[in-house]
């Protein structure tokens, strides 16, 4: 059954201000932080920072499900994108919408597969959110930071999931590693994931491509199907200008498919999102011929 959030349409006058609001928040960090998205940004971002403190609050103990888990208590009001809207809802409905609607989407692009490999899965909100429909039997993550993966295997113990959700290391910018040998015939899926190396987009593509999956959904921050007439999308692109994420996925997509390295089979704008600014756009793709 679809959950239906209780949500309000945002106002002109809302909307007209958090844009000015987002946008001066990325110009600032744009002229006084100069991100560049390196190695240790990354790490201290995620694996000594968000991962490691959900692996220090073990949050998951105190919780009577996984879905009370993944959903929170949190009340307080946000601005996010539901169906497609910007609308005023509570971040605990935003978050309990989002189970079916990732759901829903990967159902799409998977076709009749039942097993999932996420690439940079972290703790695995992704996947716990998916193991939620009984349709996945097999759901697998990998990621480099170790906070990360510690966090993702003792909540799978807790919840009882440990055999259909598994998780191991990959440095997706090392074409030596061992992990990529999992990739071959796998339906894979990146969510946010390939924004966080905007320096090495070709050479991960390529050992992902050389590795022969199935399928893969790419979904990403992305500028290609911006409107710079619509505020929205202005407070989009600058934000990802601002936190030094991928502008090149796409293009390098659609170049291997000029190419007839790979087929390319949609191409979507996320219709849900918890900000203003967290824009995806999801590409899905399989290789073809040989890709060495």
């Amino acid at each position: 059954m679809t959950f239906a959030p209780d949500l309000k349409p945002a106002s002109r006058l809302e909307l007209s201000r958090a844009y000015a609001v987002d946008i001066a928040r990325s110009l600032r960090r744009i002229a006084f932080k100069n991100v560049r998205r390196t190695r240790d940004i990354v790490d201290a971002e995620y694996n000594s920072g968000e991962w490691g403190r959900i692996l220090f609050e073990r949050a998951w103990l105190r919780e009577r499900s996984l879905e009370d888990f993944l959903v929170g208590h949190s009340e307080a009001s946000r601005l996010a994108k539901v169906d497609g809207r910007i609308v005023r809802i509570s971040t605990r409905e935003y978050y309990r919408y989002r189970l079916g609607a990732l759901s829903r989407l990967i159902a799409r692009h998977a076709g009749e597969e039942t097993s999932l490999l996420e690439l940079g899965a972290g703790f695995g909100y992704n996947l716990f959110s998916l193991s939620i429909d009984p349709r996945w039997t097999r759901l697998r993550g990998l990621d480099i930071a170790p906070n990360g993966i510690e966090a993702g295997r003792q909540i799978a113990g807790h919840f009882a999931l440990s055999d259909r959700i598994s998780f191991g290391r990959i440095d997706l910018t090392d074409p030596a590693d061992p992990a990529f040998q999992e990739l071959k015939g796998a339906t894979i899926l990146t969510y946010f994931c390939i924004e966080q190396i905007p320096h090495a987009v070709e050479a991960v593509v390529d050992h992902i491509l050389k590795a022969r999956p199935a399928r893969v959904i790419n979904i990403e921050p992305a500028v290609d199907m911006l409107d710079l007439s619509d505020p929205r999308d202005i407070a989009s692109r600058i934000y990802i200008r601002s936190m030094d994420y991928q502008t090149r996925l796409w293009t390098l997509l659609d170049e291997l498919d000029r190419a007839g390295r790979i087929r390319v089979s949609a191409r979507e704008r996320m219709n849900f999102a918890p900000t203003l600014h967290n824009d995806g756009l999801l590409y899905a793709w399989a290789p073809l011929g040989n890709s060495d």
